[in-house]
């Protein structure tokens, strides 16, 4: 079959995390081909050496700067999109006492998604949302009791949201699976294809979309009527993948128990774990010869890299010889994230002692420089990371987020758990081990013991074969036809 793996971000510009899990996929079932499908920033260039069975990349720019509109524009188009943006934005910020409506919503997206030849980003960028985020706002507020929204708001949201309704039109190869590696703009690609062709959609979360969305917005800039709409529209196109998609398989039950709050089946929701290919991760037997916590991951707000920062601070207090290395990528979007961070440090007077390596061909690489592996996560699915370092041998210190306790247990024998944004906790579970050789020893043996057994190759490789015979038999006989 050719499988899309639609991704934001990740595969095949990036390394680590899900790119992980979309190369495992794709090594593990070479009888199929897979095609990415990526949302990307401007100017993302794809890896170079991919899988012989990865064909027709197709990166889709959404973020960076926006691309100048096109000349000229069909002004019967214009006022086509824009009678749907007015009835789209009715949907989400219903008048009255009524609920969001779903299906309308997606009534309004299928007519996006259904005619080519609009320019949409050019459409979207000179007569988009804005007008009608202030008219649904408008009437929708008047009951609620909510504030008045200020032009620049209703701006400030369009801009984010007709970025991704502007992928609409998108072209991309054609398919037999969509398999969607993150809810939201990938999945608005999947869902078009889904309506015109019949082509049947399987969804992994790996961490939940709507939730990190919701948390990035949050931690950010925008009022709260601007943040309110965006939130809105966005939960609208998470609960609708959910309702369209054949099958859905988040990487953990954490992830699991959302999407079935939000609307999923739970006839068509099963977990699936990430797998790990045992064999090329043997137990670490050596130490640094200075006691050294680790992290290995992209530098991201929701690594909550902030907290491990003011953690280390306590236990080089108490460990004046400890050290603090941080392995991972910075993806552009994040240098903002990146440079706080180092200012960070110089305030703390950590710099000679706390350093950002880079990202690195192999994990087991960075884990042989760690004396203990540290996640302070705020948002997971189910991290590679952390399975890996079990795989390794290496003891770990997680915060208690998304799937995580699923993979080290929560009686403490094969890793550690703390509350998330508590850097105190994090320090003391940090110094129990650091300051135990014979605790960490053993918990490194518990670990590598029980992520072989629960998250192995095997087990992931054949839970995802099936999944896509099972999907693939759901194709309409509309695609059957035009295939």
């Amino acid at each position: 079959m050719r499988i899309g793996l639609f991704t934001e971000g990740t595969f095949p510009i990036t390394r680590g995390g899900v790119t992980t899990w979309c190369e495992h996929l794709i090594t593990g079932m070479p009888e199929h081909q897979f095609v990415p499908v990526t949302v990307v920033g401007s100017d993302e260039r794809a890896l170079e050496d991919l899988p012989s069975n990865v064909s027709d990349v197709t990166l889709i720019p959404m973020w960076g700067k926006a691309r100048p509109p096109v000349p000229i524009v069909d002004r019967r188009d214009t006022l086509l999109v824009g009678d749907i943006l007015a009835r789209l934005w009715q949907a989400v910020l219903p008048a009255g006492e009524q609920d969001p409506q779903l299906d309308d919503f997606a009534a309004c997206l299928r007519e996006l998604t259904s005619w080519t030849g609009w320019a949409l980003p050019s459409i979207l960028s000179r007569a988009g949302s804005t007008r009608w985020i202030l008219e649904a706002w408008g009437r929708h507020r008047a009951t609620r009791r909510l504030p008045a929204m200020a032009l620049a708001d209703a701006a400030a949201a369009a801009a984010m949201i007709d970025r991704v309704l502007a992928l609409a039109d998108r072209p991309f190869p054609e398919l037999d699976i969509s398999h969607v590696a993150s809810n939201g703009p990938p999945s608005l690609l999947a869902l078009g294809r889904r309506w015109s062709r019949g082509t049947p959609i399987l969804l992994t979360e790996h961490g939940i979309y709507l939730r990190e969305r919701y948390l990035a917005l949050a931690g950010g800039d925008l009022n709260w009527s601007a943040r309110y709409v965006i939130g809105a529209f966005l939960r609208l196109l998470s609960q609708l993948t959910y309702a369209e998609a054949t099958h859905i398989a988040p990487v953990s039950d954490f992830n699991r128990r959302w999407e079935l709050r939000l609307g999923a089946d739970p006839q068509r929701t099963r977990t699936v774990y990430n797998g790990v290919d045992i064999d090329q991760y043997t137990p670490i037997t050596g130490e640094p010869d200075v006691p050294t916590v680790l992290f290995v991951g992209r530098i991201d707000p929701l690594k909550g890299l902030e907290v491990m920062l003011d953690a280390f601070r306590i236990v080089h207090d108490r460990l004046p010889q400890s050290r603090l290395r941080l392995f991972g990528p910075t993806p552009e979007v994040n240098r903002e994230y990146r440079d706080g961070l180092e200012e960070q440090l110089l305030r703390l007077g950590l710099s000679a002692c706390a350093t950002f390596e880079g990202g690195v061909e192999s994990s087991m690489t960075a884990f042989e420089a760690g004396t203990v592996v540290a996640l302070s996560s705020i948002s997971e699915g189910l991290p590679y990371g952390v399975i890996e370092a079990m795989m390794a041998g290496r003891p770990t210190v997680n915060t208690d987020v998304g799937g995580v306790n699923e993979i080290v247990g929560r009686d403490g024998r094969c890793g550690l758990l703390v509350p998330p944004r508590d850097p105190a906790a994090l320090a003391e579970a940090l110094l129990g081990l650091l300051e135990d050789p014979a605790r960490r020893s053993a918990m490194g043996l518990a670990a590598r013991q029980r992520a072989t057994t629960l998250f192995n190759m095997t087990d992931f490789v054949e839970g995802y074969r099936g999944l896509y015979a099972d999907t693939a038999s759901a194709r309409s006989p509309q695609e059957v036809r035009s295939s």
